[in-house]
């Protein structure tokens, strides 16, 4: 559960085929990628132009090793043929994803609300005219949210389908770069970024702390590092998150996408019993808290994940669940196991918000 897991290797493999095309990579993206094996400058050879723009060709580090640009999209990294989870979800999910107006919205106000900002012109005023990377993109929503407040923004995701979510979301702004990459082998010198946001990736990392210090190297001194890592929550629902695991990350992505939908209804029929429990008193050993409770949110803390938030639509919220029963690794954490790692990596602390479903720390370099 919260204990950290041995470093997994990370020896690259070439990537698979694209599965969808991309838009040209700008030449001021090329300025700051070194080679993630030796730091080395990267030289493009076989470049195929578009106007100014790179549309392919390979990036070749000093000891020959290369990385390709397919279709636009630099490739730095195995997909994770292991682990089809992020690239399964991100072909059926289309670029839209958390776009929506609607959605958009409760988005961003989350991350504002959990990482202190309040506001977008609060946020604007950390990152107005720095270099911001986004590690981790997802569809870019907050990729996108970054380059609204005046940031030029270099948005990674593991999963191309991901990648080119974000680059047709934002990324033909002149400050938005995408690229396809691991967060532990990120193609940047040390000391590049004056703010880094990893919110809801690192815990699907073999190591959540080792990808943790792998981005914290490249945060300048006095750069802000904002993360959101899962919490450990009370001991009924980790057994039953373990159990529940340890068969649907065996499953096919396909299998699992077909239970998370059965859980999925399961949460819409407890929310729609619209009724609450008083649990008259404390059971700290159980962490279950008193007072009334929603009877969908307290399956939802206490006993198994079934999520259902009714400002999303059906195919939103199956999505949410399969996130969690399906990634190979999902692993949780306490409080004072997030502040030890900013301590162990030089970080002072500004703010820490948790709340039972994650831990959101705010700390500068």
């Amino acid at each position: 559960m919260a204990a950290r897991p041995a470093a997994a290797a990370t020896t690259p493999r070439a990537p698979g085929a694209a599965h969808v095309a991309y838009a040209p990579v700008k030449r001021s993206l090329l300025e700051l990628l070194r080679s993630p094996d030796d730091g080395s400058e990267l030289r493009l050879v076989d470049e195929e132009l578009s106007g100014d723009e790179i549309t392919g060709g390979r990036l070749v580090d000093a000891t020959g090793h290369e990385f390709p640009i397919e279709n636009g999209l630099p490739l730095f990294a195995a997909e994770g043929a292991d682990d089809p989870t992020f690239s399964f979800k991100w072909s059926i999910i289309g670029d839209t994803y958390g776009h929506e107006q609607a959605t958009r919205a409760t988005r961003r106000a989350w991350y504002l609300e959990r990482f202190g900002y309040g506001d977008e012109e609060t946020l604007a005023e950390a990152v107005r005219g720095k270099l911001v990377l986004d590690a981790g993109c997802g569809s870019g929503v907050d990729t996108s949210m970054f380059a609204d407040c005046g940031a030029h923004v270099v948005a990674v995701d593991l999963s191309r389908e991901a990648a080119g979510a974000t680059y047709r979301q934002a990324g033909s702004r002149d400050d938005v770069h995408v690229i396809q990459g691991d967060v532990q082998r990120l193609p940047f010198a040390p000391e590049t970024f004056d703010y880094v946001s990893s919110d809801q990736v690192l815990h699907h990392t073999p190591d959540t702390y080792m990808s943790f210090a792998a981005i914290r190297r490249l945060a300048k001194a006095g750069a802000r590092m904002a993360i959101y890592v899962y919490r450990e929550k009370g001991p009924i629902r980790e057994f039953a998150d373990d159990f529940i695991r340890e068969r649907t990350t065996k499953m096919s992505a396909e299998d699992c996408y077909e239970f998370c939908r059965s859980v999925t209804e399961l949460g819409r029929a407890l929310t729609n019993v619209h009724a609450q429990v008083d649990v008259p008193e404390a059971i700290p050993v159980l962490a279950i808290e008193a007072g009334p409770q929603d009877v969908q949110r307290f399956v939802y803390w206490n006993v198994m994940k079934c999520f259902w938030n009714d400002d999303y639509d059906f195919e939103t919220n199956v999505i949410v669940n399969f996130d969690w029963y399906h990634p190979h690794y999902a692993y949780r954490h306490t409080v004072d196991e997030v502040r030890g790692w900013f301590g162990e990596l030089g970080l002072e602390i500004e703010r820490v918000d948790e709340s039972l479903s994650g831990i959101s720390v705010v700390g500068r370099a």
